[in-house]
């Protein structure tokens, strides 16, 4: 058992029983849909974790796993934004163009290797979509708390965490190396991807304590 107990694994295991506690009632499917995101994400690394120690590859869990995770990450951007007027079109346009690179990056591996071009496309366009809700709440003539604005937070999360991947993914060859140029086993891309799913799943469990009083009060004024 320790050995499930990773920085990452106790850090997603948190945030889903955080969001269980306080998105429950909540009457929005989106917002309760991350439930079973999260608890899809701790099921995908506990099999990651599971197939490697038995020195088995692990990448087609999470290959399959990346589709749920952009389907998610890209839904809640549409919330957002059709607040704004944008159309679901757009939703789908873009989650057609995933598949597309998705699909052709795996058949041209085979289905042999992690489809990482399409890891970090999908990562940029994802840092790109969190500066738009910047520049969309600095428009907005209506007043937000960002304190504890539940959207704010969720989307402070995803842009730490995929600009900070994009970044590492980027400069690869050079984090996974020691100051002698050798490969290191526990790198500093190691290190930093674990450091940013802290970042993602703290600011993720804070949108929701957030959610839930929000909840309360608007209930409670009624």
């Amino acid at each position: 058992m320790p050995l499930y107990l990773s920085i990452n694994t106790i850090a997603e295991i948190t945030c889903f029983l955080i969001g269980l506690i306080c998105l429950f009632q909540d009457k929005s499917l989106l917002w309760k849909s991350f439930i079973a995101y999260l608890f899809l994400v701790c099921i995908t690394e506990t099999g990651g974790i599971y197939l490697r120690v038995h020195h088995t590859r692990n990448y087609l869990i999470y290959t399959i796993y990346m589709f749920f995770e952009c389907l998610m990450v890209s839904t809640f951007f549409y919330y957002i934004y059709k607040r704004y007027h944008h159309k679901i079109k757009l939703l789908y346009s873009w989650m057609a163009l995933f598949l597309v690179i998705y699909l052709m990056e795996l058949y041209t591996s085979h289905f042999k290797s992690f489809p990482s071009f399409t890891a970090t496309f999908m990562s940029v366009v994802f840092v790109v979509a969190s500066l738009y809700f910047y520049l969309l709440i600095i428009k907005d003539e209506r007043f937000r708390q960002l304190s504890t604005y539940p959207t704010f937070w969720i989307v402070n999360g995803i842009l730490l965490y995929y600009f900070g991947s994009t970044a590492c993914n980027v400069f690869y060859d050079y984090l996974v190396q020691n100051e002698n140029g050798i490969k290191a086993t526990l790198s500093i891309r190691y290190i930093i991807f674990n450091l940013l799913n802290v970042l993602l799943y703290a600011c993720w469990s804070y949108a929701f304590i957030c959610r839930y009083y929000q909840r309360k009060l608007s209930s409670s004024s009624r």
